[in-house]
């Protein structure tokens, strides 16, 4: 066979092959493939609503710290979840917190 058609038969399997091994390696040193980075992906105002969850702090308190109305808090958790692929707050911190996004 020639080694054009080889080439030519096997780039899917080159690929694949290549696909698996790059997710292989971000696994073993801990990193998220083929995902944007959650700090870009964040906003300031989430990542400060989040960091006073992770520390505890109701809606309530939240609002009174950060300046702003509780809807509004309740409004960038809520917009953070999906960001992190999470369901519920505590898991949205508990991913914020693996991915090293809160102080």
């Amino acid at each position: 066979m020639r080694p054009e058609r080889l080439i030519a038969k096997s780039r899917d399997v080159v690929q694949l092959v290549g696909l698996y091994f790059q997710t292989h390696v971000a696994a073993r040193l801990g990193t998220v493939c083929d995902q944007p980075d959650a700090g870009d992906v964040l906003t300031q105002r989430e990542r400060q609503c989040l960091a006073w969850a992770s520390r505890g702090k109701t809606v309530a308190d939240t609002a009174v710290l950060v300046g702003i109305a509780p809807r509004t808090v309740v409004f960038h958790l809520e917009n953070a979840r999906p960001k992190l692929e999470a369901t519920s707050t505590a898991q949205c911190v508990a991913e914020a917190v693996r991915r090293r996004l809160l102080p």
